[in-house]
């Protein structure tokens, strides 16, 4: 694990977790794996809070632990690609949002803040928190077929629980099948409105599931990159090749089994919105196959073939076209050329590189050097064979090493998430009593709504804001807002990282 991964770490978790956790999980990160009394003796801190920022650590699964050499104690583990994810939460709740609607957002949203969490003190809780929102109008009918649907869909799923047959000091958590259970609305809402939740016995807890959410960030990924390439119908063409490897292959498999032509034209009709789809299938599919970025293979030619989703494949093809962009916006559009013929001639001498670039001598050879020096490219020496009486010449070949550039992009993608998180901060400390003061006045203002309390009263607790807090407010606002969303790209690239580093190279 690198350096810049730890400090990327340890800023999230001080911003969601405070400074005491921060501490824990830094020592973690460090010294890897540890009982409380050597965390307790490192950092400096007490057993209690040692102890509790383990517990928030485990609930939220961003840490876990095992049992220790003399197995009676427990030694704990940092998991920093967890850690990584709550970045990633605004992005969990757009997701599901556009599929599944408000209500699936507002179940997710508690989830991730819960962690874990019964069905019905979770619905309880999703109702009582918005029973004033008459907009959306949240029912617990609606709230239960929504959890169903999350639970039968896989984006939530039942918690690990303790092994039962191992009788052990330190249990050990054990993954369970999800089961979709049978909700009574009706005692729910009368225990509900009695205040009386005890008597409903639920122990069975749940969690989100994140892989699920990461297979839809990975189809749409695919699916957008396609229509991108050549059009509407053959993205909605390679969504259907996705849905079907589903059936037959696992989700991260680095091939899908193979697709027969006729079960995707028996889908394409199924589609009640895409005629021209439907009318030129065969088309689309040889388009898909042949200008697709080798996405898609079609494999034996009887009833027209059988189609193969190449998923590690794509992730190479996406990794390029990051490792573009980041060449690009790095050292410049021609040095992005040089890379780009590097990589396509895959050993290529000096002077070579200058005619495929069509960039002058000078110019090429400094962004050469710069791209060598940045880690993007690399050089490989190699000798020509020595005639009789003469000395054997060295020449030497460029080439990319694409699992190294990859680890460079990633480590830089690190570095600047560490400083996007330590700017919102900073902006954050800088103007705290300023957001403060106007969360206060916003929360004033929709209580003074809700009970329907005249305008002129809401415009006088408006105006508590001066003129000059208000312009501070909106620039503060808008830097944030434009941190937030470099944060998110930053994680996009992040994720096509991670994707391409699933796959053995």
């Amino acid at each position: 694990m690198s350096h810049q991964l730890g400090r990327v770490v340890s800023e999230i978790l001080h911003r969601y977790f405070g400074e005491i956790v921060q501490k824990v999980g830094n020592d973690l990160f460090i010294y890897g794996s540890k009982p409380v009394a050597m965390i307790v003796k490192s950092t400096g801190l007490t057993r209690k809070q040692v102890i509790e920022s383990l517990r928030a650590l485990l609930k939220f699964d961003l840490a876990a632990f095992e049992p220790s050499k003399h197995e009676v104690i427990a030694d704990y583990r940092l998991l920093p690609e967890n850690v990584l994810l709550l970045v990633r939460y605004p992005r969990y709740l757009l997701q599901i949002k556009s599929k599944y609607g408000t209500e699936a957002e507002l179940v997710i949203e508690e989830l991730l803040q819960q962690a874990t969490c019964s069905a019905t003190t979770l619905l309880v809780t999703v109702v009582t928190k918005n029973k004033d929102d008459k907009e959306n109008n949240i029912t617990m009918i609606k709230l239960r077929d929504t959890f169903v649907s999350l639970a039968t869909a896989g984006y939530i799923q039942q918690a690990p629980v303790a092994d039962a047959k191992e009788a052990s000091d330190v249990p050990s958590l054990v993954p369970v099948a999800t089961i979709v259970p049978d909700l009574d609305i009706r005692q729910l809402m009368h225990a509900m409105s009695a205040g009386n939740m005890a008597d409903i016995k639920d122990n069975i807890y749940w969690k989100v599931n994140f892989d699920r959410f990461h297979q839809d960030f990975k189809d749409d990924i695919m699916v957008k990159a396609i229509t991108r390439r050549i059009d509407d119908n053959a993205g909605e063409l390679m969504r259907i090749l996705l849905q079907q490897m589903y059936l037959t292959s696992a989700a991260w498999a680095a091939e899908s089994n193979p697709t027969p032509a006729v079960e995707l034209r028996d889908a394409v009709n199924r589609l009640a919105d895409r005629p021209l789809l439907q009318q030129h299938v065969d088309h689309y599919l040889k388009v898909l196959e042949e200008s697709g970025s080798e996405f898609v293979v079609r494999t034996g030619s009887a009833g027209g073939g059988h189609f193969v989703v190449r998923v590690r494949t794509a992730a190479a093809r996406l990794l390029d076209a990051t490792l573009d962009h980041v060449v690009t916006e790095r050292l410049g559009s021609n040095a992005a050329r040089i890379f780009r013929v590097i990589r396509a001639k895959k050993y290529i001498e000096e002077d070579d590189i200058q005619k495929h670039a069509m960039l002058p001598n000078k110019e090429c050879k400094e962004l050469t050097y710069k791209l060598l020096e940045e880690h993007f490219i690399s050089l490989q020496p190699m000798r020509k064979a020595a005639s009789s009486g003469a000395m054997a010449k060295a020449i030497y070949l460029y080439h990319i090493k694409m699992p190294d550039v990859a680890h460079t992009a990633r480590e830089l993608c690190y570095r600047a998430l560490h400083n996007t998180l330590r700017r919102a901060a900073h902006a954050r400390s800088t103007h705290a009593r300023l957001l403060d003061k106007q969360r206060r006045v916003r929360s004033i203002v929709h209580g003074m709504r809700m009970r329907g309390e005249p305008q002129q009263n809401i415009d006088d607790v408006e105006e508590t804001l001066t003129p000059p807090e208000l312009a501070v407010l909106k620039d503060v606002e808008k830097r944030l807002k434009q941190l937030s969303t470099a944060e998110l790209e930053l994680d996009k690239n992040l994720f096509i990282l991670q994707w391409y580093f699933m796959y053995p190279q």
